[in-house]
């Protein structure tokens, strides 16, 4: 892949974490954390978050040490072509399943929620349609577009905080511990590759001229993400009791919807329904792209544009497998996490030994 003419800046880096990894905390990731942790679904993501740090921060070690090479091209070095790729291949698949996964729910709630008389098909591939108009722009035009519309984001995420502040009951958050410390901790941990997109992105080393950049965004907007993914969940569990919190599938949606703006104005969640589209919008349009981005990287396709629209419609028609969102949500998505986090977890730590292994041998 060769460097785009025109440098990404920390901005645009930070405007697309936000879209992978904040908006998260208006997806169904929720439902996972609560399905156990009960009202401490708000502290397992911090859990996940710490799990993470260790290996997150050795792969941008390791991308500062070797900075004329990505995510791929470190695989291959420090570990050979064949095992390099076999473990990037992992790393791809891992990716894949979670983004099919996540994409059917999202086109489930869609049609739920907005269009309950529409196919889901017919809805699903409008969604992919849309991602790949703008994946095919490039990742300096989808950094653009990301920033451009951040304002709008905020916007819509502030004012759904402003409405559910006005239902939260503070001593809803105890227990802390919500299903018991053993509980959060083992769920934290487990469900960690919920944050699987920091690792991903470090495909886009060479998208910028100053590392300096890249190393700032990264930073910043994971710790931002992750903020706003704890407040948000934070909020959910002073809004609902902890009888109900792990009961319910779309907890942005229904914290939405519990307090009406006036007599005339019920059904507020629709005016946060545009602010909602855009962010799922880009998010899957990012994750698309970068993942293609690897795949194409390990296989040395200059190219991996062509391959969006086929690993787009396979997604799509794997996720369509799993018979309702229950299944998919609670079995194949949460299994597929357990199986996921271990991966990306132990990788990095592979590299830096082969990193070590290497300096070694040249004493």
């Amino acid at each position: 892949m060769e460097l785009l003419k025109k440098p990404m800046r920390a901005r645009e880096l930070i405007a697309m974490i936000f879209m992978l990894i904040g908006i998260k905390g208006g997806d169904t990731t929720p439902s996972l954390f609560a399905d156990e942790a009960q009202n401490a679904l708000w502290i397992a993501p911090i859990v996940s978050f710490v799990v993470i740090l260790p290996p997150f921060i050795t792969l941008m070690y390791l991308l500062k040490k070797y900075q004329t090479r990505n995510l791929a091209e470190l695989l291959h070095h420090l570990l050979g072509t064949k095992l390099g790729t076999i473990i990037g291949i992992f790393l791809f698949v891992g990716a894949f399943i979670s983004m099919a996964a996540d994409m059917r729910n999202i086109v489930e709630e869609i049609n739920y929620l907005y269009f309950p008389n529409s196919p889901t098909i017919i809805i699903y591939l409008i969604f992919i349609v849309i991602c790949l108009f703008v994946a095919n722009k490039g990742l300096e035009s989808i950094g653009s577009l990301a920033w451009a519309v951040l304002p709008v984001i905020v916007l819509t995420i502030i004012s759904v905080m402003f409405v559910d502040f006005q239902a939260t009951v503070w001593q809803r958050i105890f227990p802390i511990l919500g299903g018991g410390a053993s509980i959060v901790i083992r769920d934290g941990f487990s469900l960690s590759s919920v944050f699987l997109e920091f690792f991903l992105l470090t495909i886009a080393y060479q998208a910028f001229h100053d590392t300096k950049q890249f190393r700032i965004g990264m930073y910043t907007g994971s710790i931002l993400s992750v903020l706003l993914i704890v407040l948000f969940y934070m909020i959910y569990t002073m809004v609902f009791d902890y009888n109900t919190v792990d009961n319910i599938a779309y907890l942005y949606q229904e914290s939405t919807e519990i307090v009406p703006l006036g007599h005339f104005f019920t059904n507020i969640s629709t005016f946060f329904m545009v602010g909602w589209l855009l962010s799922n919008f880009l998010r899957f349009t990012i994750f698309l792209y970068i993942i293609c981005w690897l795949y194409g990287a390990l296989f040395q396709i200059k190219r991996f544009e062509g391959l969006l629209m086929p690993i787009s419609f396979l997604a799509m028609i794997l996720s369509m497998i799993p018979p309702n969102f229950i299944t998919n949500e609670m079995i194949v998505r949460k299994t597929s996490f357990h199986w996921i986090s271990p991966i990306y977890l132990c990788f990095p730590f592979l590299l830096l030994a082969a990193s070590l292994w290497r300096e070694r041998r040249k004493l």
